[in-house]
């Protein structure tokens, strides 16, 4: 796993682990939102609802998550790959492909390169455990 730094040091990316679930889930709500989807309830239900995929999905390997982080470790943003089984094809003979979503910022902490950091580090990690195709 590669660790990213930004040019000012300030911030840094680190894998997500099971104990992150309530704060991806929190960035999913806000993106979510910052999209438009303002009504509570309905962001309320996504988020109940994801919850159980995010917990198994993380536990078997099928989805990772990074989140960027200031040098005192407070989450600024993040984002995830899905691992999805497909059928495999001439040109990707793996029968699985990467998927990323849900790449979130914090309003406050934007325009700062982390949303690249934390692509780039979900690119490599994608680069790294051999797929050659990345979908978002």
């Amino acid at each position: 796993m590669r660790v990213s730094m930004n040019a000012e040091n300030e911030f840094r990316i680190r894998p997500g682990t099971l104990a992150d679930v309530a704060e991806i889930l929190r960035q999913r709500r806000g993106m979510y939102h910052d999209m438009g989807h303002t009504d509570p309830a309905g962001l309320d239900a996504m988020v109940t609802s994801s919850e159980p995929y995010l917990r198994s999905a993380m536990a078997v390997g099928t989805l990772h998550s990074w989140l960027a982080t200031t040098e005192d470790g407070i989450v600024v943003g993040g984002g995830v790959v899905i691992i999805t089984p497909r059928l495999s094809r001439p040109h990707f003979p793996h029968c699985h492909e990467a998927s990323i979503l849900n790449v979130y910022v914090y309003p406050e902490f934007r325009r700062r390169g982390i949303g690249r950091k934390v692509m780039q580090s979900m690119i490599d990690w994608c680069r790294d455990a051999g797929f050659n195709y990345v979908s978002l």
